[in-house]
Formats: structure tokens, C-alpha cells, sequence
């Protein structure tokens, strides 16, 4: 091949007539080893490989030559610049960082979810196939189309049909998930797009505003309903007679996983979930009670990674208890079944007493709203397509604010509250002072029946 003697140092076929694996002549590209893909007649894509140790290229080249497959399949292109392929690299993105332990689990499900899904749908919907195709103010209308079509597409199978158990799923969102979604779409602009000069800036997207009920999302338990809740979920993890598939010894560990962050305030899934061993500490102290007696109480203290903002948080914490009564638990159940998980200090918390894996939030969050149905804590909403939804009182970040609103309750410094949980000072403000109006309701309130006018006092002189 004359032609190609001159184009190519090197020029190997890996799969005939499918794909090559070739070093360009010198001053023509750089030296790294490319993959040659045909992808239909005399067409061809071209994918450089990143490096210039021909072992390593040919292996990569293999993975590239599925890539191009399944994109053609996917978007009809070979092009690497077509929205849904940048899409599935920001997802791989955001998967390495998780992997690497920088991103929440909660927080890479959320990327995957609107990068498979919402925004290659929107694409479609204007006719953009490509990056280049997407204007500057093409995202103004998103918010639109999120609440009045996007829905729409949540919980539909490759063959666009509903699957079962997504119809709670299936109702237009709220503004603050609007909002979620405009960031990280900015954020895919601000730290993909941009930097590969795939597109000139990052888009202005309108934020609405939280509206009132939205700011109450997680609203606090009330000492009554915690009392319902907790003693519930007892009943639920101490039910007798239970069969191996109903798992008794995972529901105590869902069990003190409620009272643990009910008594810690973390983020349940994305704190609490990561939480090993190594990062818990316990001490015991002793109390006096109001009645003279004393009490020895367990103090926990944490080392809480804060993946929101990216740094180490320490504090103590008075569920100490549940954390002893967890171990006490595995060693038990290792005892009685030597094959089962036996803890160490890298292993999680909260986690399948058998295998050892990390406890799923999903799982949790079902246990969660059973009990709070099984108390009527819950409303049926009707939406505007005429479908339903239960809404219930209670989420499970309601155990953190539970927590925030019993040590501001208890008198313990706003500082110290906002240290514990990663919340702001203006935050533990807010709560601070939405308590403060329910306790000071009587005095807000006092009135004086049938009172004599004070005298003001006597001059002193005429």
C-alpha cells in the first residue's frame, strides 16, 4: 500500500475490514497510536489512543472500537462530538470521581439519571444532534419542557414503555429539582464543554426561587411523631417468627440506623451509609439525673467526611449507645454464623450483616415509608394529569433536622449545632428561630384582662 507507506509509520489490522491500528508519518499528527474504524462505506472514524506503547494502544483500541459501535447504534453518528456521547462522557466522569471517593453515591445516580435521560431528550426534541447544533440560549426553555413533557420520560424502558413500580415516579418535579438539574447541565458546559472548546460559555439558565413549601421539604419530627415513628420501627425489627428472607438481622441493623441519625444529624445517605468503624470513637460518662440518680451515657465521637462541601467534619454525639448495641449485634451474629461478616475497623457501619456490603438508601427509604403509612403520616396528591402520588409527612433527612431542632432546644450554641452537621450558621439560624416562635407562642400571645392604668410616677418639683 504506497499510498498509505507515506501517510503511516505503521499500519496493523486488528479486525479485517473493521478496524486498524496505525501511527501517523512524522509532522502529520501527533505520535500517539491511533484506531482506524470503519464505519460504513469508505467511512471511517479515527480515535487517538493516548499513547505511544503499541501493547497498551492495541488493547485500548478494542474498547474504542465497542465505543463507536454502540454510539452509532445509540445516535446514528460516529462523531465523538454528538450531545448523547459527551453525555456519556460526563457520566464516565462523574463515575471515575465516585470511585475515586469524591462524589456520593446519591450524587452520581442523580448525573447518570439526567444525562441518559433528560437532557439527550431534550436535544431530541429540538432536532440537536450535535453540540455545535445546540445554541446559546438554547436551554432557556428547559424548565418548560422538564415540567410539561420531560416528566414524562422517567421510569420508560428501552422500548419506551412504563416499567412497573415507576408510577410514583411519573409526576411533574418540583422547582427545586429544576434547579438541581440547570447546575449540573452548567456544570457539564463549565467543566466539559468549555475546556474542550466544544462551546464558548457556559449558558445563563433562570433558578426559580424555593417556594414556601419547598423550604419545608424536610421538615423536622415532632417529639410526638418520633415517638410513633421510632417505636414503630421497634416493632417492625423486634417482629418475632421471622423467616431467613425476611432477614430479622437486617432489619435491626435499618433499625439503629434511623436512631443513629435521628442522635447524629448527618445526610443519611451520603454520611452516615459511608461511615467504617475506623471513624467512631466511644466513651462512656456518667449523668446525673433530675432525680439524683445516676446514669452512664455513651458519647460518640465522629469523623464525618462532608461530601457537599468537600471536607472533614469532627464532633460528639449522644447516640453512642446504638453504635455499642450494633457491635455487640455482629459479633453475635458472626458467633452464631461463622461464615457471616465479621467486622474490622475498615469495614461499614451500617452494613448486610451476612456479606458485609454497604447497606442500600433505597432499601432503607422503603422500610422508612412503610411505617410512616402504617401511621397515616401520608396524603394522596392528585396531579394535573389526573395520576396520584403519596406525599408523606416526613422524609428521611427529617432526622436530621429532628436533631438540629433538639440541640437548639436543649440550649446547646447555634456555632456548636452548625460545627456537628455541616450546616451554616444561617441555616441553624432559621431553625433557630422557627423554635423560638413555637416556644415563645404563650408569651407572644399574653394578654391582660381588666389591668389599672400605671401610674407614670410624681414630679419632683411644682
Amino acid at each position: 500500500m504506497p499510498e498509505e507507506s507515506k501517510t503511516y509509520r505503521e499500519y496493523e489490522v486488528l479486525i479485517k475490514d473493521r478496524m486498524w491500528l496505525l501511527l501517523w508519518a512524522p509532522g502529520r499528527r501527533s505520535d500517539y497510536y491511533y484506531a482506524k474504524v470503519k464505519v460504513g462505506t469508505k467511512k471511517y472514524a479515527y480515535r487517538s489512543l493516548k499513547t505511544d506503547n503499541k501493547d497498551l494502544a492495541t488493547e485500548k483500541a478494542f474498547d474504542i472500537y465497542a465505543e463507536v459501535i454502540n454510539q452509532i447504534k445509540k445516535t446514528g453518528s460516529s462523531s465523538p462530538l454528538t450531545v448523547r456521547s459527551l453525555c456519556n462522557k460526563w457520566i464516565k466522569q462523574k463515575q471515575d470521581r465516585h470511585d475515586g471517593g469524591n462524589l456520593s453515591l446519591s450524587l452520581m445516580r442523580a448525573h447518570r439519571n439526567v444525562f441518559t435521560n433528560f437532557v439527550p431528550n431534550y436535544c431530541d426534541a429540538h432536532s440537536w444532534k450535535g453540540i455545535k447544533d445546540i445554541p446559546l440560549d438554547g436551554w432557556i426553555s428547559y424548565r418548560k419542557w422538564r415540567t410539561e413533557e420531560g416528566w414524562k420520560f422517567v421510569g420508560l424502558d428501552e422500548n419506551g414503555k412504563v416499567r412497573s413500580g415507576t408510577n410514583q415516579m411519573r409526576r411533574p418535579p418540583k422547582g427545586s429539582t429544576v434547579n438541581r438539574e440547570i447546575t449540573m447541565i452548567q456544570e457539564w458546559y463549565r467543566y466539559l464543554l468549555v475546556p474542550e472548546k466544544l462551546a464558548a460559555s457556559t449558558p445563563e439558565i433562570h433558578k426559580t426561587k424555593q417556594k414556601r413549601d419547598e423550604k419545608t421539604a424536610n421538615v423536622p419530627f415532632t417529639r410526638e411523631d418520633y415517638t410513633k415513628i421510632y417505636r414503630r420501627f421497634r416493632q417492625w425489627a423486634n417482629e418475632k417468627n421471622l423467616t431467613r428472607a425476611q432477614k430479622p438481622e437486617w432489619r435491626q441493623v435499618v433499625y439503629l440506623f434511623f436512631l443513629c441519625s435521628s442522635n447524629v444529624g448527618w445526610r443519611p445517605d451520603s454520611e452516615g451509609l459511608e461511615m467504617r468503624w475506623k471513624d467512631l470513637k466511644v466513651r462512656e460518662r456518667l449523668a446525673e439525673l433530675p432525680n439524683g440518680q445516676k446514669k452512664t451515657e455513651h458519647i460518640a465521637h465522629l469523623d464525618i467526611w462532608d461530601r457537599k462541601n468537600s471536607r472533614q467534619r469532627s464532633g460528639n454525639f449522644l447516640g453512642g449507645e446504638y453504635f455499642v448495641r450494633l457491635r455487640d449485634f455482629y459479633q453475635q451474629w458472626h458467633k452464631e454464623n461463622p461464615k457471616w461478616h465479621k467486622p474490622n475497623l475498615n469495614s461499614y457501619i451500617f452494613c448486610d450483616p451476612a456479606t458485609g456490603k454497604r447497606l442500600n438508601y433505597n432499601s432503607i427509604f422503603k422500610v422508612y415509608k412503610n411505617i410512616l403509612q402504617s401511621l397515616d403520616m401520608n396524603d394522596t396528591i392528585t396531579n394535573k394529569d389526573g395520576s396520584t402520588h403519596e406525599k408523606f409527612r416526613y422524609t428521611f433527612y427529617s432526622c436530621r433536622s429532628f436533631y438540629v431542632n433538639e440541640r437548639l432546644r436543649e440550649g446547646v450554641e447555634i456555632f456548636t449545632v452548625a460545627k456537628q452537621t455541616g450546616h451554616s450558621v444561617s441555616v441553624c439560624e432559621q431553625f433557630y428561630a422557627s423554635l423560638q416562635i413555637q416556644l415563645r407562642a404563650d408569651e407572644a400571645t399574653k394578654r391582660t384582662y381588666g389591668a389599672k392604668k400605671q401610674s407614670e410616677g410624681e414630679l419632683l418639683f411644682d
